[in-house]
C-alpha cells in the first residue's frame, strides 16, 4: 500500500541545500547495532533497539513529509490480517488488556520495516543499515566467542537454565543462534567486510558463535540456507537449468538420506553418546530427543485446543494461559508461528499470515531474478542471498515464534527497499 504525497516541482530530495536523510540513515545504522542487545530487558520485554526504532520512525515520517515522498507500507495486508485476527480473538475470548502490547509490537515492527523501505529514495540508508549489521555481527561474534571461551558468563549468557549453551545478550540461545544465522547471509550478500581475508575470519567467528549457542534449529536453518545459497548462486551465474538441476540434486540427496540412511541409523544411541560427551553436545544434540518429543506434544495439544474452539482464536500470547485453563497435561507456549497464529488469532490471523508469507515470497523471488541499479549493487552485490533468508525464517517459524524477532523485520524492510529500487528502475526504463 502507498501513501502518496504531492511531489515538489523541483524534484524532491535532489534539491540543493536540503538534507538527504543522512541523519535518518545514521540513526538507523545505530539502531541496527543495538539489535543483539536485548538483555537486560525493559518493561514488556522492550530493549534499547525499540527506542531507536521509534526515533527512526518519527524521523522517517518527518523526512517523508518534508520532501513529499510516497511512503509505502510493504507488508500492510498481512500485518493487518494478523492485527484484526488478534484483536477479534482478544475481544471474543475477553482476554486481558495486556494483550494489546502484542498488537502494539506488530504495529511498531511494520512501521520500522516501512521506514527502512524509504531506502529506495536514499542509498545512504541501505549503506548504513547493511554496514552496521555486518560489522556489528562480526565484532559481536568475536567478543562473544572470547567471552564464552574465557568463561565470562555475564557476556556469554551461560546460565543453569540452558546448561552450557550461550544466549549472549539475547536471553535465549535459539534467538541468538537465529540472529547469527541471518547475519551470516547478510554478510555474504553484502560482501562485508570488503577484504576477503577479513570476511572469512568474520564468517568463522559467526559460525563459531552459532555453535556455542547449541541451537539445533540454528544449525538446521544454516544448512537449509547454505543449500539454497548454492542453488540461487548457480542460477544467477549459469542460468535456470543449472539452478534447477542443483536444487533437484540437493532434494534427491536429502530424500535418499531420509529413505535409506536414516532408518539404519540409531539416533537414540547417537543422542546417548552425545549426552555423555562434552557439555555443549550434551545440552544441544544430546537433548534433541526430548526437545522433539516436547514439541510434538505441544503441537498435539495445540491442535486439539484449536478444534475445541470456534476458529476465532484465544487472543495474542494466550496459548500457555489457555492450555493451563483447560488443564492440559503439558503447558507451554506454541514455539511455532503457524500453530500460534491459528490458536491465538484464529482463521483471520492465519489468512493474514498467509498474505504476509506471499508478500515476502514475491519480494524474495524478485531479488533472485532482478538486478539492482549501480548505486545499490555496490552496497548489496549479491541480493539473491538476502532472498535465501526468507525460506530460512519460514523453516525457523516451525519451531520458534519468529514474527516478533526485530532482526526479521529489519531484513524485511531492507528487502522491500531493494525491491522498490528495482521497480523504480524498471519504470524509468519503460518511460
Amino acid at each position: 500500500m502507498t501513501i502518496a504525497a504531492p511531489q515538489r516541482a523541483s524534484g524532491g530530495i535532489n534539491r540543493p541545500g536540503l538534507p538527504r536523510g543522512d541523519v535518518l540513515a545514521g540513526m538507523m545504522g545505530l539502531t541496527v547495532c543495538l539489535l543483539p542487545f536485548l538483555e537486560p530487558a525493559g518493561p514488556g520485554n522492550t530493549a534499547l533497539a525499540d527506542v531507536g526504532m521509534t526515533l527512526c520512525i518519527g524521523l522517517a515520517l518527518l523526512w517523508a513529509v518534508r520532501e513529499h515522498l510516497p511512503v509505502k507500507l510493504p507488508y500492510l495486508v498481512g500485518v493487518a490480517g494478523l492485527l484484526l485476527g488478534g484483536a477479534f480473538a482478544a475481544y471474543v475470548a475477553q482476554a486481558p488488556v495486556g494483550v494489546g502490547l502484542v498488537l502494539a509490537q506488530d504495529v511498531l515492527l511494520l512501521a520500522w520495516a516501512s521506514a527502512l523501505a524509504l531506502g529506495r529514495h536514499n542509498p545512504a540508508i541501505v549503506a548504513a543499515v547493511t554496514r552496521a549489521w555486518c560489522r556489528t555481527a562480526a565484532v559481536y561474534s568475536g567478543v562473544m566467542v572470547a567471552s564464552y571461551i574465557l568463561g565470562i558468563n555475564a557476556l556469554s549468557g551461560v546460565s543453569g537454565k540452558d546448561g552450557v549453551r550461550a544466549s549472549y545478550t539475547f536471553g535465549d540461545p535459539n534467538l541468538a543462534g537465529n540472529y547469527l544465522v541471518v547475519s551470516l547471509f547478510v554478510m555474504a550478500a553484502c560482501k562485508c567486510p570488503q577484504s576477503v581475508g577479513v570476511r572469512r575470519i568474520a564468517y568463522a567467528l559467526v559460525i563459531t558463535a552459532i555453535g556455542f549457542t547449541g541451537s539445533n534449529g540454528a544449525m538446521l536453518t544454516l544448512l537449509v540456507g547454505l543449500v539454497l545459497s548454492v542453488t540461487v548462486t548457480r542460477y544467477r551465474r549459469h542460468g535456470a537449468l543449472v539452478g534447477l538441476t542443483t536444487l533437484a540434486a540437493s532434494m534427491l540427496v536429502a530424500g535418499l538420506v531420509f529413505v535409506f540412511v536414516m532408518p539404519r541409523v540409531d539416533l537414540g544411541q547417537i543422542r546417548e553418546a552425545a549426552a555423555g560427551s562434552i557439555p555443549l553436545l550434551r545440552d544441544s544434540f544430546g537433548r534433541s530427543g526430548s526437545s522433539t518429543s516436547e514439541r510434538a506434544t505441544i503441537v498435539r495439544e495445540g491442535t486439539h485446543l484449536f478444534f475445541q474452539g470456534d476458529a476465532t482464536g484465544y487472543g495474542p500470547a494466550r496459548t500457555k494461559a489457555t492450555l493451563a485453563a483447560n488443564q492440559a497435561p503439558y503447558v507451554k507456549e506454541a514455539h511455532n508461528d503457524y500453530l500460534a497464529t491459528l490458536l491465538e488469532r484464529g482463521l483471520i490471523g492465519a489468512i493474514g499470515l498467509l498474505a504476509l508469507g506471499i508478500a515476502i515470497g514475491v519480494r524474495c523471488f524478485r531479488l533472485v531474478v532482478g538486478s539492482l541499479p549501480e548505486a545499490y549493487a555496490g552496497l548489496v552485490p549479491r541480493p539473491w542471498l538476502l532472498a535465501v533468508i526468507g525460506p530460512v525464517m519460514a523453516t525457523a517459524a516451525g519451531f520458534y515464534e519468529v514474527l516478533h524477532f526485530r532482526h526479521l523485520w529489519t531484513l524485511l524492510g531492507l528487502v522491500a527497499a531493494l525491491v522498490f529500487v528495482m521497480q523504480d528502475q524498471q519504470k524509468k526504463g519503460v518511460s
